[in-house]
């Protein structure tokens, strides 16, 4: 007997020994790759808006400014290059990356809603394009948008919200599905994943395997330690930033367009009891139908065939929702076929 706790306990000395040995090398391998990612040259400009600065990427030189909002995603502005390719044919476009993301310098700003839209303003007005703006924002990014719209009615041309995010969810959900769907990221777990460098092999591949997407699924692990916190921070505000665009009820009769998924499917593998999957079902549905409140001219798009990430997805859909919401606002002198 004394022989097998002798065994045991080398076995365990033998088995957290290699633990430490593959924790350490993951330490020094993230280190290496962190000094690597300082050598990567960013492919936007910077604007000052506060005391730091935050990247964007302006793409096109025509009449209006279509601006893209990120969704709750690491990747920034890195979600839009590939509409802002087509977009841009018609349309100046910008994307950015939030306080925090990327290649953007964190500041001392707070995460709030207000605070975000005052950053992007400042931006905008740094890169001297043209008013009023479409705005163009995707699941967070709508509620980001309310706040901005708020603050600055006079520069929004019209409102596009592709499958936004619902600020008042808790509506429409029960108590054990609300506390499903916001369970979150565990903060801990991330930030030490992203210290060993566990976290780039979790999120590696983050972009659909296709050649339109390479530059983007090589460049986030790269970058990815950068936006790590940033994030995190940004889902630790989630609730405040859902009050805070919860307060804004009316855009006046600001053109907008709400993109929404239609698949009931989207939720099969994550939720497996069915009455709870067609609760949340059914609930997006009114939420994204509600939405067409926020104005008094306002107009639904239901998309099939198309997960949460319409951009990704169906990005001609979108594309299609620009050209519209230019003839709808008539701010393009170039007239443009729909």
């Amino acid at each position: 007997m004394h022989k097998i706790f002798k065994w045991i306990k080398r076995s365990l000395l033998g088995v957290l020994i290699l633990i430490i040995i593959i924790l350490t090398i993951g330490f020094i391998f993230e280190r290496i790759s962190r000094s690597n990612a300082e050598d990567l040259i960013p492919h936007g400009e910077f604007a000052d808006v506060g005391g730091h600065k935050l990247h964007y990427y302006k793409k096109g030189n025509k009449r209006p400014t279509v601006v893209f909002e990120s969704a709750f995603d690491p990747s920034g502005h890195l979600q839009w290059l590939v509409l802002q390719q087509d977009i841009s044919k018609f349309a100046t476009t910008i994307s950015y990356d939030r306080a925090g993301l990327l290649w953007s310098e964190r500041g001392n700003n707070p995460k709030t809603g207000e605070a975000m839209a005052e950053e992007l303003h400042a931006l905008l007005e740094k890169s001297g394009v043209s008013k009023p703006y479409i705005l163009v924002g995707h699941s967070l990014g709508g509620l980001i948008l309310r706040s901005f719209v708020s603050k600055y009615p006079q520069d929004v041309g019209g409102v596009i919200l592709v499958d936004s995010t619902c600020p008042n969810m808790e509506d429409y959900l029960s108590d054990e599905l609300y506390t499903m769907v916001n369970q979150g990221m565990p903060s801990g777990l991330m930030k030490f994943a992203n210290s060993i460098g566990l976290l780039r092999l979790m999120f590696k591949d983050m972009f659909p395997d296709k050649e339109e997407y390479n530059y983007q699924n090589s460049l986030m692990p790269t970058l990815l330690y950068k936006s790590a916190y940033g994030i995190l921070e940004e889902q630790g505000q989630l609730m405040s930033i859902a009050k805070e665009a919860n307060k804004v009820t009316s855009f006046g009769d600001t053109p907008l367009l709400v993109l929404s998924t239609s698949d009931r499917n989207n939720y099969d593998n994550l939720i497996s009891d069915e009455k709870m999957r067609n609760e949340l079902v059914d609930a997006l549905a009114r939420m994204q139908n509600d939405q067409l409140k926020l104005s008094t001219n306002s107009e639904q798009i239901l998309v099939s065939n198309s997960s949460h990430y319409i951009n990704e997805d169906q990005p001609e859909v979108i594309i299609e929702a620009v050209k519209k919401m230019i003839a709808i606002t008539k701010l393009s002198k170039v007239n443009i076929e729909y």
